[in-house]
């Protein structure tokens, strides 16, 4: 079962995305408490912040997006924890899944409701971007990370500059009276705010997401190579991850081959700019079968790729066998049985192994009504989410 001191933890990984350290501002107080609240006299659609409403001119953003991670934010998993930590907890961990102040909860009864809608919503905007759906009237919280998160403040509109054009600052035009032009939205530091936490909360000398750091650590980082290059390309809303196997299967360069009469397995981190994988929730099994003539198993071999934390006594790091960009690393299936034919390889990514144990813990736990439904579907949909990535056959 989960104790107290779990569920403090947990909470602790959310405060810690909120102080980032210095040198990761973009725009000056960006991030401080950001709201759209205006008095422009814009247009009831201007005025909409919903994501369904800047679908009706940007359309192909919204097209992206909407099967991004950034659209989930607002997880059944996560808002499911709520109800045992309270509404100003679950606000801090809202600073980085919904962060605009008018997307966080007024006080308790406005969090309890929300379980409710979202246990009867489980997306949380129309896909189809019709104004008119009961989706496209939920609370703002309820669509995550979407465009207003990052594009909008106090009513004015802010953005990269135009493709082709260098042109930086205000920039007059006939929608929403012009936008802010600037290359911040092109830089890592943008995503900085809630993708690096800070070393105060760091266990074994590192914060639970170091994925700004890693970067800069990278060849990636020297090269100019930023985060939206990979995660966002072409200035594409897809912010693709872990959870994509097609994407993540770029990044990686994979060989097997026989050496010496044994079958080994290669991966070299080629085209990943941070830890392979970067955060402490997802799991990479490597493993191996030695098989018979007649295809039985006659040994099995097995390695992880993880960053693997548990909370006794504070946070403690078990393990930490990840990738670093560029890094090798073989996996040799030694001492085969005599009759071994073939040796198989297989890699198989759990992007959600830490949530996996959690959300049991939780509903082992005595949880109140929307929000057992609400982790108990967060768990189903953790075990839909893994893939194998590769599968290869060596002769021997």
């Amino acid at each position: 079962m989960m104790n107290n001191a779990l569920m403090k933890s947990i909470l602790v990984t959310a405060l810690g995305v909120l102080l980032i350290a210095a040198g990761y501002a973009d725009l000056d107080g960006y991030w401080d408490k950001p709201s759209t609240k205006s008095n422009h006299d814009w247009s009831a659609l201007e005025k909409n912040m919903r994501p369904e409403a800047c679908a009706q001119c940007h359309e192909s953003q919204f097209n992206t997006w909407k099967l991004s991670r950034h659209s989930k934010a607002y997880s059944s998993g996560l808002i499911g924890q709520f109800p045992d930590m309270g509404h100003g907890q679950g606000n801090d961990c809202l600073r980085c899944h919904a962060p605009l102040d008018e997307q966080l909860y007024s006080g308790e009864p406005d969090m309890l409701k929300s379980l409710s809608i979202l246990r009867k919503h489980p997306q949380g905007f129309d896909l189809n971007a019709n104004l008119d759906s009961p989706e496209a009237k939920l609370p703002l919280r309820h669509s995550g990370v979407s465009c207003a998160v990052c594009h909008v403040r106090s009513g004015n509109r802010f953005g990269p500059p135009r493709k082709n054009d260098n042109t930086l600052g205000f920039i007059k035009t006939e929608t929403h009276g012009g936008f802010t032009a600037s290359k911040k939205f092109e830089q890592s530091g943008f995503c900085a705010e809630c993708h690096q936490f800070p070393q105060r909360y760091a266990i074994n000398g590192k914060p639970l997401e170091n994925t700004v750091f890693e970067w800069q650590q990278s060849r990636f980082s020297k090269q100019g190579k930023q985060c939206q290059g990979c995660h966002m390309p072409d200035r594409q809303h897809t912010f693709k991850g872990i959870h994509d196997k097609d994407f993540t299967r770029q990044g990686l360069d994979i060989q097997v081959n026989k050496k010496h009469g044994l079958a080994q397995l290669k991966i070299t981190s080629t085209n990943i700019g941070h830890a392979f994988p970067t955060y402490v929730t997802p799991k990479v099994l490597v493993s191996a079968v030695a098989l018979g003539k007649r295809g039985e198993v006659l040994k099995t071999w097995r390695w992880e790729i993880v960053r693997e934390v548990f909370y006794g006594n504070g946070w403690q790091e078990k393990q930490d066998t990840r990738l670093m960009p560029d890094e090798s690393r073989r996996y040799v299936a030694d001492n085969p049985p005599k009759a071994s034919q073939s040796v198989r390889f297989d890699i198989k990514v759990v992007p959600d192994n830490f949530y996996k144990s959690v959300y049991q813990s939780l509903l082992d736990d005595d949880l109140q009504a929307d929000a057992k439904v609400l982790i108990q579907r967060a768990l189903d949909e953790t075990h839909t989410n893994d893939y194998v990535l590769f599968s290869d056959v060596v002769k021997l």
